[in-house]
């Protein structure tokens, strides 16, 4: 299997045991679209990797502590953690409804503080941070190579790049690990009563869960500087390796051509999408775009979907019901995987070629009936339920007790040429929007 490595700009052969993080989001708020399709890529990932029975180990962080949270707290005159968990609450609600698999880790950087600090004094012990009125920075100027991960010069970022200076800084490039702070929570800590700075929590989460070097490592688009540069930074300062071997980068979404973004009111929340489509619907979208590029929403093109993926469920549960009809045993739980899907997935999560794949196996299933090629048929049945789970899908299939007895009736009705019934018990089929 090969990923895309946004920082050597090639596909990367992915090494076992698959280690993987995803920064997640700052629970200060309900997500919005945008922070639910790098969760989604990473979930299809985590899901190939475990039915591949590859050994894997996945985290996605959670930041309950940061300004944001600190700000929005005191103007609702509420406890930060209070605040935060309630948000941590309710994104676990979405990513429940979007079927995504919570059965992994997800530290929060409240729980983690004696960690953090000591994390920090490492970088303060080794000359690359540094304490100045309390605050802890990292000097930017003490490794080599700052601006590889977003591929720029750091004397480009001097004059080019808009960083919050202060005058307890060495550099205006230097970033906070430690900032001093009475207001809002905070802990004590060799250097001052504070709080953690943003880019130290996932440095220091990788270290603690996977050492010196994670797999794959990635998340939005946008987090690639400067926060995934400063995560870096602190790695080769600390273990002389870049934090991640492959960095991988999930594009924006737009809405309506154009760029989602929550100070101009130009972004849709998930759980407000979720009320009117499914989660099928939504995951399906994700889908038809490559993850690294950006994909454009609109309203039109998600009704759109939610009509083919209807269309594709109504074939395969039609397939089911005419096999019943005319008495075929197959085999429906044999353990196969199409190997065009296979492939598209294993080529740097080939999404629109994982979801033709999907087309082609439901397409054949007509024509598999005609040819009463059933063993061919059990095979393209079983990828599908596959591939279904892989994409995080749900489909509940159609053989349930009371549709099996429905169906069953059906039958006896033609042999009986009782076709008004037949017709009936269609027609009930056909207004559940099951076929």
């Amino acid at each position: 299997m090969k990923i895309y490595d946004s920082l050597s700009n090639k596909n990367i052969e992915v090494g076992e045991p698959i280690t993987i993080y995803c920064c997640g989001p700052t629970v200060y708020n309900d997500v919005h679209i945008g922070n639910i399709r790098p969760i989604i890529t990473f979930d299809v990932l985590n899901r190939f990797c475990l039915f591949s029975k590859k050994q894997v180990k996945f985290v996605h962080n959670i930041t309950d502590i940061d300004d944001k949270i600190i700000k929005t707290a005191k103007q609702n005159n509420e406890n930060e953690l209070t605040l935060s968990n309630h948000y941590y609450l309710r994104y676990l609600d979405v990513l429940k409804q979007l079927n995504i698999d919570t059965n992994i880790m997800m530290p929060k950087v409240s729980e983690n503080i004696d960690g953090l600090i000591g994390y920090i004094q490492k970088l303060i012990d080794s000359n690359h941070a540094y304490v100045s009125n309390g605050d802890v920075y990292f000097d930017v100027r003490s490794i080599n190579n700052y601006g590889l991960v977003s591929h720029q010069k750091i004397d480009e970022l001097m004059s080019g790049v808009r960083i919050e200076n202060s005058s307890n800084k060495k550099s205006n490039l230097d970033f906070a690990l430690w900032k001093e702070t009475s207001e809002g929570i905070n802990w004590d800590s060799p250097w001052s009563k504070g709080r953690p700075g943003w880019h130290s929590e996932c440095s220091y989460f990788i270290n603690k869960y996977f050492g010196k070097q994670v797999e794959i490592h990635g998340g939005g688009i946008d987090l690639k500087f400067p926060h995934h540069e400063n995560e870096n930074a602190q790695n080769l300062a600390i273990s002389n390796v870049n934090i991640a071997k492959i960095w991988m980068h999930v594009g924006h979404i737009n809405i309506d051509n154009k760029k989602m973004a929550k100070s101009e009111g130009n972004y849709i929340l998930a759980k407000d999408l979720l009320q009117e489509y499914s989660s099928n619907v939504l995951r399906w979208f994700m889908y038809q775009t490559q993850y690294e590029n950006p994909i454009n929403f609109t309203k039109e093109s998600l009704n759109q979907l939610q009509n083919d993926f209807s269309k594709l469920i109504k074939t395969i549960n039609q397939t089911y019901i005419d096999l019943i009809l005319k008495d075929i045993k197959v085999n429906f739980n044999i353990n196969y995987l199409n190997s065009s899907f296979i492939s598209a997935l294993e080529n740097d999560l080939n999404f629109p070629n994982a979801v033709q794949s999907v087309w082609s196996d439901v397409k054949s299933l007509r024509s598999l009936i005609s040819k009463k090629d059933y063993e061919q048929l059990a095979k393209n049945l079983s990828s599908i339920n596959n591939e279904f789970k892989i994409l995080g899908l749900k489909y509940e299939i159609i053989l349930t007790n009371d549709n099996l007895k429905l169906i069953n009736e059906w039958k006896l009705a033609l042999t009986n040429k009782d076709f008004v019934k037949a017709d009936k018990i269609r027609n009930s089929f056909i207004e559940r929007g099951i076929i």
